[in-house]
C-alpha cells in the first residue's frame, strides 16, 4: 500500500522529480539568505535560515524516500 505512493503520477511525471524540484528551490533559497546575510544585503534572522533549512530537510528526505519506494519496491 505506502509503496505505491512512489508510482504516483501528475501529469506523466512521477511525484518524486516534483519533490526534487521543491528540495532544489529550497535549498537555493535557503543558500541565497545565507549568502544575503553574509555580504550585509539583508538582516534575516538566522533563526529563519535554521528554519528553512529544516524544510529543505524534511522535502530531502520525502524525495529520498519516494525514489526509494519507486525503484526499489
Amino acid at each position: 500500500m505506502i509503496s505505491s505512493i512512489g508510482h504516483i503520477e501528475i501529469y506523466g511525471l512521477p511525484i518524486a522529480l516534483y519533490f526534487g524540484i521543491i528540495t532544489f528551490v529550497s535549498l537555493i533559497t535557503t543558500a541565497t539568505m545565507g549568502i544575503l546575510v553574509l555580504k550585509g544585503r539583508y538582516n534575516i534572522p538566522f533563526k529563519w535560515h535554521m528554519r528553512m533549512a529544516g524544510v529543505t530537510f524534511i522535502f530531502a528526505l520525502i524525495h529520498i524516500t519516494l525514489v526509494t519506494w519507486q525503484f526499489f519496491y
